[in-house]
């Protein structure tokens, strides 16, 4: 007996230690999986995510709020035109009523007392409703709904576009900020030679402790300067990322650089003024805000027509006084006709109506025309603005080239003693300025291509 104790305990007791290395080896597995998530998520963020102009789109795209909102009224506007629709479909209702008399009246008829109705009334209708002839007011409604739909996409075609324009800004502000950094850079660099070149020649005696003094003010000032435009670099990152809808922490790189290449849109200004007027949203939304409000004075003019509806019913009645419905008969009665109906007089509510809904379509019709005006100065003014930082990015190019030699011709000059430091000085900053015109001029050239395109309606669109 004490054997059979025994071996059970051993038995139990080798039970609980396979359990205990399965809940080890089950915890070591699990312990792995996240050493190994962590180990690829720092990894991953020590990388930097690559975001070039196309990636920033796609990431504003799918979390911009304003394009979420956008993308769920023209939705809304899809379900009013069913709406709009339903209301020249037939109308089908079905009704159940039930009654309990608990007192009926009585009359006394030759001596006897005879109650009226019975204790339990059941009644179903069945009702069909189909409109023939509203005053054109179901067709101009449906009309409308339609005309709203493809108002609320245009609406949302805008929006898409000026998210598109908001990440381009961003973009391009970002690369002319990491151009910045190295102009600046190489400003330091420069002036570091400088001040390494006078070292040199303060040690053979042939420039004064001034010079010296100068090149040291120089370099001190231009690492203030780098520190400066490191951290504008930093705060255009960041505007960048959270206009895509990146984590402000997250490390992203950008490799692209302007397209030096691109030229604006094919046609001249007249071409890209008659392409805006068919291809702006705002222009079109007016267009179909100008259509709805032309529905809208042909439904208040309905009022003052006549309606014909069809109508049908079916009726199924049962009374009893026991509730014993499935032995007894129900009393059916069907009927069909047509409704017509004809508005005399309505306190002249309806005229004042169509007045009003005619004084709204003039007044799109005036918006219209000043839209019109607005569009084609604003393409004028973006054509005209990326001709400019065109010419500038090319008259700065040669600059740059320009500063480039003056500045070995003054260092050749200074190190042979025919030159002053103030020669080099006044080369570098000349220099420095070119090349600080050009990484501008290059932004506002890419920043000016995309305006023209967003001011044309084409932005962010295959053509």
């Amino acid at each position: 007996m004490g054997i059979g104790m025994g071996t059970e305990k051993q038995k139990e007791g080798k039970k609980r230690m396979r359990r205990n290395q399965n809940w080890l080896l089950i915890g070591l597995l699990l312990g792995s999986l996240f050493l190994m998530e962590g180990t690829l998520s720092i990894a991953h963020a020590a990388e930097g995510l690559v975001v070039d102009l196309e990636e920033g789109i796609r990431l504003a795209m799918e979390k911009n709020e304003r394009l979420l909102m956008a993308g769920k009224d023209r939705e809304k506007a899809g379900q009013q035109v069913r709406e709009a629709r339903a209301d020249g479909l037939p109308q089908l209702d079905f009704s159940l009523n039930y009654n309990r008399n608990w007192m009926l009246p009585s009359l006394v008829f030759a001596g006897q007392t005879v109650k009226i109705g019975n204790n339990n009334n059941i009644t179903g209708t069945l009702s069909l409703r189909q409109p023939l002839y509203s005053g054109g007011k179901v067709r101009a409604a449906l009309a409308s709904a339609r005309n709203f739909r493809e108002y609320a996409g245009e609406v949302e075609r805008g929006v898409r576009q000026q998210v598109v324009e908001q990440v381009a800004t961003a973009y391009y502000d970002l690369l002319l900020a990491k151009r910045l950094v190295q102009v600046s850079q190489l400003a330091l660099d420069l002036a570091r030679t400088n001040l390494a070149q006078a070292q040199a020649l303060k040690r053979a005696g042939r420039v004064s402790d001034y010079d010296l003094l100068r090149a040291e003010v120089q370099v001190s000032s231009l690492k203030a300067d780098s520190i400066r435009v490191a951290n504008g670099q930093k705060l255009a990152e960041m505007v960048y990322k959270d206009i895509i809808g990146l984590d402000l922490q997250q490390d992203i790189e950008v490799v692209e650089d302007f397209d030096e290449e691109a030229g604006p849109p094919a046609g001249d200004l007249q071409k890209l003024v008659a392409v805006g007027m068919g291809r702006r949203p705002e222009l079109r939304q007016l267009e179909r805000r100008l259509q709805v409000q032309e529905r809208v004075v042909q439904i208040e003019k309905a009022a003052s027509r006549p309606s014909i509806d069809l109508v049908a019913s079916g009726q199924a009645q049962f009374q009893s006084d026991k509730f014993d419905v499935a032995d007894r008969e129900w009393r059916k009665n069907w009927s069909s006709g047509v409704v017509v109906q004809f508005p005399l007089f309505d306190g002249l509510r309806t005229r004042a109506r169509v007045g009003q809904a005619r004084s709204d379509l003039r007044r799109a019709e005036l918006e219209r025309d000043r839209l019109e005006r607005e569009i084609r100065l604003e393409i004028t003014r973006a054509w005209l603005d990326c001709q400019d930082a065109l010419e500038r990015q090319k008259a700065q190019e040669a600059a740059v080239s320009q500063a480039e030699k003056g500045l070995q011709v003054a260092e050749s000059r200074y190190a042979s003693g025919a030159g002053t430091q103030l020669e080099i000085l006044d080369a570098q900053l000349t220099l420095v300025g070119a090349r600080t015109e050009w990484a501008t001029a290059s932004r506002d050239r890419a920043l000016g291509l995309t305006r023209l395109e967003l001011a044309v309606g084409l932005l962010g669109e295959e053509r």
